[in-house]
């Protein structure tokens, strides 16, 4: 409850308010639209970042990240320290609190960072450390701030007041340390301070916190006084989200003090209020101690009525949270390729100055550079080309070599069984006229004759064929699916350039029957009426 409390107050604190001229968002576009100076686009960057952190968290981040870019751009060291602060302030207001501590870090460490700006840049490094429940660093981050106003009003002609925020802050960090005289102290310095200035904003968030710290010690009476003073004010002011977080605090306080019924109605009309101008946050904390109060009182059905509406406003503010995140890493992003951008033009400016002086000769050593390795790019390729051509005109011999054996190898046992044939044939027609006697024997050399015969030639001839053209046979049957096996036998034989002679001695056809076959084949390759060889046409025959 603290922290939510915590999170409004430095909200509202940070905030500094524009003059009449500049309240409107609308005439500041206008103006910076206008703008013809470095100063006044800064100025109107920065008074547009600072009014939309209030109602558009994503759009101040957009201005932040746009002042940080225009001071990198200027390299103007004041510019520089406000649009840190500035963009820490927004990465704080969206929970981006280790890119705010960086940025709140670089202006403390900075060695021109005037005293108002070191301030300012300790009051956040504190805030940090006191969400993270450091409260040791807090307290001396608080000090440093304080201490850095002590210095500036030193240095004043005239007297400076401190920053009500940083007494605020101060107040509910000792409250949390349960030092309650001193958050007594800073509490009642910062209600001082507000009512001097007349902001009514800040004298009702500062009397609720007083109220709550009454409410601590146990006076509850003055707590009761503080907390309807500050509804007070704000139903005044006709603000409905504070209006609702004064009704969601008076109904924590009922329900602590046990009184269900005026507990009941202020946590109501909290939800009420906060659903209309979608604080989410606030129905998501009235409805818990809604929850709780029916508990008490035994009302399960209203309980579970309440924790459903707590339910919805956690998804929901879950849901807002991812999709702010989301929105707030690609902001980061552009900002961060703007920036790199801007840096690039500058080197490359830089470059460029310097590239006047020694331009000739980087470009002559460029030129160099780019013709030697053009020249290696084209002997590579030539060397690749070389080198192909010779594994190609290698493999192609290979091919001519194996289909020149094969040819040779399959010839020579054709002329073989041929003249075993042929003796065999001229022993059988001796045999009769020769005794019984030799009849045996020439029958038995008749025999051993016709056992050296290779009946199987032709499958041997088709395996190794495949063994040199494994492919062709894939490729024929994939462009001529209808051949028989005999066609295909046939083309084996062309491709090899053998005759018509030599196929029908290997095959045991007339030499009739391959000229029918030869002409049947043409047809089949849709060769028909062409003047393309048969022989050349299935020796270039691919895939392609």
């Amino acid at each position: 409850m603290l922290k939510i409390f915590f999170v409004v107050i430095y909200i509202i604190f940070q905030i500094t308010y524009c003059d009449a001229e500049g309240k409107s968002i609308d005439s500041l576009k206008t103006r910076l639209s206008q703008a013809q100076t470095t100063n006044e686009k800064a100025a109107a960057i920065l008074k547009l970042s600072e009014l939309t952190g209030d109602t558009d968290k994503r759009q101040a981040l957009v201005y932040a990240e746009e002042l940080m870019l225009l001071a990198h751009k200027v390299k103007l060291d004041t510019l520089t320290l406000k649009a840190q602060l500035n963009l820490a302030k927004v990465n704080l207001l969206i929970g981006n609190y280790p890119r705010a501590l960086d940025l709140y870090q670089q202006v403390a460490n900075s060695k021109i960072a005037p005293s108002n700006d070191l301030s300012k840049a300790y009051n956040g490094i504190g805030v940090i450390n006191y969400y993270q429940k450091d409260f040791k660093n807090a307290e001396i981050a608080y000090k440093k701030a304080l201490y850095y106003y002590q210095v500036m009003q030193s240095q004043a002609k005239e007297k400076v007041l401190p920053d009500q925020s940083l007494l605020n802050n101060m107040g509910i960090l000792y409250e949390e340390m349960r030092d309650y005289e001193k958050s007594d102290y800073y509490y009642s310095e910062s209600l001082r301070l507000s009512r001097k200035l007349h902001n009514e904003g800040l004298i009702a968030h500062t009397l609720t916190n007083y109220g709550r710290l009454f409410h601590k010690q146990g006076k509850n009476d003055l707590a009761l006084k503080y907390y309807m003073e500050a509804l007070a004010i704000r139903q005044h002011r006709k603000n409905k989200s504070e209006i609702a977080l004064s009704y969601d605090g008076l109904g924590e306080f009922y329900l602590e003090l046990k009184n269900y019924s005026i507990a009941e109605k202020y946590l109501k009309q909290a939800i009420e209020l906060a659903q209309q101008n979608g604080d989410l946050l606030t129905v998501k904390r009235s409805s818990e101690n809604l929850y709780k109060l029916y508990q008490k009182l035994e009302n399960y059905k209203l309980a579970f009525d309440a924790l459903i509406l707590n339910k919805q406003a956690s998804d929901s503010l879950f849901n807002d949270e991812r999709a702010n995140k989301i929105r707030q890493l690609k902001t980061e992003f552009e900002f961060e390729r703007r920036h790199s951008e801007d840096k690039a033009n500058q080197r490359e400016k830089e470059l460029t100055y310097l590239m006047i002086g020694i331009g000739l000769v980087l470009l002559l050593i460029i030129v160099s550079l780019l013709f030697f390795l053009q020249r290696n790019k084209v002997r590579r390729s030539l060397l690749e080309q070389a080198h192909l051509k010779l594994e190609k005109e290698s493999l192609e011999k290979d091919i001519k070599l194996k289909d020149k054996e094969l040819t040779t190898s399959t010839i020579h046992l054709m002329q073989k069984n041929e003249l075993i044939d042929d003796i065999s044939d001229k022993l059988l027609k001796i045999k009769p006229n020769m005794d019984i006697e030799y009849q045996q024997a020439i029958q038995r050399v008749v025999t051993d004759l016709q056992s050296n015969l290779r009946p199987e030639l032709l499958k041997e001839f088709e395996f190794r064929f495949q063994q040199v053209h494994e492919e062709f046979f894939d490729i024929l049957n994939a462009k001529f699916p209808n051949l028989t096996p005999s066609e295909r036998k046939l083309c084996a034989f062309l491709k090899l350039g053998m005759t018509t002679k030599e196929i029908s001695a290997i095959t045991y056809q007339n030499i009739k029957a391959i000229e029918i076959a030869r002409t049947r084949l043409r047809k089949k390759l849709n060769l028909t009426n062409q003047d393309q060889n048969l022989v050349i046409f299935l020796s270039q025959l691919s895939h392609s």
